[in-house]
Formats: structure tokens, C-alpha cells, sequence
């Protein structure tokens, strides 16, 4: 059977034929579609334009791996079942029969999402008039920030709680930096250094030394 360097490349060969933009492997497809089924669980909190691309992902990994199953790769069994793994994952949260022109094996562009973050659901119905409940933890993250700010509790206070406590948003910089951003709209001289600080490249005290300078 090939290696599984040549089934990398294979697969990567096959994703830019059908059209994918940019070169994939089969580790980073995986994590793509299994950092979505997580998403999804949690509501999902990004754009509609992401979550096309997810579910375009998902679709090219189904016309790609049984193609590559028949030449011989063993490696694409295996990536195909941790894919179900993902699946049924995600199953529990796709359950809306919304898009009835797609057939049920293709389940993921057929069904809609019955619950996530209510700037998407706002989004999807205004693109294609579908309802969908508005609950998701970084929506719930969103609350609680606001809800100590209007406390009295200041932005960096609020950075370094959050963080300190583990939160949902804190576990991604994208979701974390969003929602301090909505939350103060009015700290803008430091968003640099808090970005920076959020990714791990700044270190609090440098970050502590900001705020106190624009005080």
C-alpha cells in the first residue's frame, strides 16, 4: 500500500481538483471538520460565510476519500472513520430538515443548525429565511461581560478575569478579542497590544502598563 506521505499528497492533489482553494492536508482537514462539530455543539459562533465553508469542506472530504479508498490508501479508511467520529457529533445539533433540494447523504448542506449564537441565526434568516434558536456559550461569555462591566468593572479587570477563569471565549483569541471588542468599543489605543496579549505575544505586565498609560 502507499505511504502515508504519498497519501497526503494525494489527498491535498485531490482537494485543489475539485476546486478548493488553497492546499489541505488530511490532518488540518480533520481538525477543521472536528473544531466545526464543536462549534456547532457549543452554538456556533461565527459567520455564515464560515460555516459555508465548513460544510464545503465536508462535502469535498466525501467526494475525495472514497475516491482515494479505491486506489488502495488505507489511510483514507482510517481518515474517513474519524470523520464519522465528527458526524455524529455534530448530528445532534443539525437536526432542522431546511434545504430539502439536498439528498439525506448529504446531510450536513440538507439540515440547519437548531441552535447557535444569535448574531448567526440573525445572519442565516436574512440569507435564506430559516429561523434558528439563539443560544450559544459565547453568547452567554457576551452576558456576563457586559453584565461586569456595567458593574463597574474595568476592561483590562474584565481581560485579566476572563482568562484567569478559563471561559468559553477564552479558549480562542478570534471569539475573545470579538467579544472585549463589543463590550468596549471605546478602548481602542489599546486593541493592539490586547490582541497581542490574548494570542500570547504580550505579557501582562506590558499589558497592564498600557492601560495605566491611557488612563
Amino acid at each position: 500500500m502507499s505511504s502515508s506521505i504519498d497519501f497526503d499528497e494525494a489527498f491535498s492533489v485531490l482537494f485543489l481538483e475539485s476546486g478548493w482553494r488553497e492546499p489541505i492536508g488530511p490532518v488540518e482537514a480533520l481538525r477543521r471538520w472536528k473544531s466545526f462539530s464543536e462549534d456547532c455543539l457549543d452554538g456556533f459562533p461565527w459567520d455564515v460565510d464560515d460555516y459555508n465553508n465548513d460544510l464545503t469542506l465536508r462535502t469535498r472530504l466525501a467526494e475525495t476519500l472514497p475516491r482515494l479508498e479505491e486506489e488502495g490508501y488505507d489511510a483514507a479508511r482510517r481518515l474517513a472513520g474519524k470523520i464519522e467520529e465528527s458526524d455524529s457529533r455534530v448530528r445532534v445539533v443539525l437536526r432542522c430538515e431546511s434545504f430539502l433540494g439536498f439528498p439525506e447523504d448529504r446531510w450536513w448542506l440538507r439540515r440547519t443548525p437548531i441552535y447557535a449564537s444569535k448574531d448567526f441565526c440573525i445572519e442565516f434568516r436574512e440569507a435564506y429565511g430559516v429561523d434558528i434558536e439563539p443560544k450559544s456559550r459565547f453568547d452567554d461569555d457576551k452576558r456576563e461581560i457586559a453584565r461586569m462591566k456595567a458593574a463597574g468593572m474595568s476592561a483590562l479587570d474584565v481581560l485579566i478575569h476572563v482568562r484567569a477563569e478559563g471561559w468559553y471565549v477564552s479558549t480562542n483569541s478570534g471569539l475573545f478579542f470579538r467579544a472585549f471588542r463589543e463590550a468596549f468599543p471605546s478602548v481602542r489605543r489599546n486593541r493592539k497590544l490586547v490582541l497581542g496579549w490574548i494570542s500570547g505575544e504580550v505579557e501582562e505586565p506590558m499589558l497592564r502598563s498600557s492601560f495605566s498609560e491611557h488612563r
